[in-house]
């Protein structure tokens, strides 16, 4: 097995994921990332500390990640949020996403490594640089595809601009060609491929790959949110978290709602809303929205929910789907993502096909009529949590990077 070293430019719960899996097994060489802290010593006091006014700084604080394994670059990351802030000021549109992932990937390639390392696990956008000097080296290479490929993603959007052309609110919807040459440059360097979810692996398979490309579905964060004792009270309430926009199927979610027209029932979407006033107002009345709920408060949304529809029509995964049945409450998603690997149609949440506003109607209508048998298959999710939890990711994804 190798000795690797993971390199993610802001400390995503998804790549703290894999360093911790690594660190545990005592493979990781180093995990070189932005604003992140161990959970021991005075970063982790003073973080704890700064958590209780603001609960976003406990996002990077890692606990059980081994001594002198992490090497955070917090100067990068907050460095390259203000220079892309500054340059949309003086009228330079980019990215503050653009600028931390190259300037991440510049910064890794150049810093020492650890003589140990003889494999680097990297992601999309933010592996270029690091890539060519590993394989200068004759380091191997595994990139992370957290989104299905971008050729996938646009003809989605296609696909629902066709559908729904008064709907988008102005937002670039495809990759420019310098992403597109930095991907593809990316993904020609890598010596294997990991995904999260089969329907990402698919997005790949038009590009007849010569590497391997292997599926480790995410771990289930049990520990950061609890299963909740009761049902829920009050009016019967549906779920939506994220963003709302045409990939995460958001019109037909509101369509399907509309329809359903089920008395005392709520619909509420939490994240922002990124779809136009026009195709908005169609629904006005139907839903609550709140643009950002913190992560700290998320657990007690999805408790008082009876489901949280999630009706994707390309996910990477889809964290919220996880989230939601660790604090057991089913989820209704699609198979455009980590639906298949999350859930039993049926038994502990319900798969239904990408764009069946007819379908959906019924499955809302079905939850609506049935909140007991709801609240059973959200105590079944939770069950289905805890047998994949870090411990289980962690052994799948060293047997997948040693295979």
């Amino acid at each position: 097995m190798a000795d690797v070293l993971v390199s993610h430019p802001h400390a995503a719960n998804f790549a703290c994921g894999v360093a911790l899996a690594l660190g545990r097994a005592g493979r990781l060489a180093a995990f070189f990332t932005g604003v992140a802290v161990r959970d021991e010593g005075w970063g982790g006091a003073l973080a704890r500390r700064l958590g209780k006014t603001r609960p976003v700084v406990m996002n990077r604080v890692m606990a059980g990640m081994p001594a002198g394994r992490l090497r955070a670059l917090p100067h990068v990351e907050l460095g390259s949020r203000l220079a892309a802030n500054a340059l949309n000021r003086l009228g330079v549109a980019i990215k503050p996403y653009d600028v931390i992932f190259a300037a991440h990937d510049e910064t890794v390639a150049r810093l020492p490594w650890p003589k140990e390392t003889s494999l680097v696990y990297a992601y999309e956008d933010g592996a270029l640089r690091t890539f060519e000097r590993a394989a200068r080296r004759g380091i191997a290479r595994a990139w992370d595809l957290p989104l299905p490929h971008y050729l996938t993603i646009e003809a989605l959007w296609k696909e629902e601009l066709r559908r729904w052309p008064d709907a988008v609110a102005g937002a670039t919807l495809f990759e420019p060609p310098r992403k597109r040459r930095r991907k593809d440059a990316e993904l020609k360097l890598a010596t294997k491929v990991v995904v999260a979810s089969a329907f990402t692996g698919r997005s790949l398979e038009p590009l007849d790959l010569k590497v391997p490309v292997v599926v480790v579905p995410y771990a289930f964060p049990v520990d950061a949110f609890s299963l909740r004792e009761h049902p829920p009270r009050g009016p019967f309430t549906v779920l939506a978290v994220g963003s709302h926009d045409l990939r995460k199927g958001t019109p037909y979610l509101l369509e399907a709602w509309r329809r359903a027209a089920i008395p005392d029932a709520e619909l509420h979407l939490v994240g922002p809303l990124r779809l136009s006033s026009t195709f908005l107002a169609r629904y006005a009345g139907t839903f609550h929205h709140w643009p950002h709920i913190p992560k700290s408060q998320l657990g007690a949304r999805y408790a008082a929910a009876d489901v949280l529809a999630f009706p994707t029509l390309g996910d990477g995964f889809g964290l919220v789907i996880q989230e939601a049945m660790c604090s057991g409450t089913p989820v209704i998603t699609t198979a455009c993502g980590g639906g298949p690997e999350c859930i039993t149609d049926g038994v502990d949440g319900w798969l239904t096909p990408p764009r069946d506003i007819d379908e959906l109607v019924e499955r809302l209508r079905f939850c609506a009529a049935n909140r007991d048998a709801v609240f059973a298959a959200g105590r079944a999710a939770r069950a289905k949590a805890e047998r994949w939890t870090s411990i289980e990711f962690g052994t799948a994804l060293l047997q997948a990077l040693a295979s």
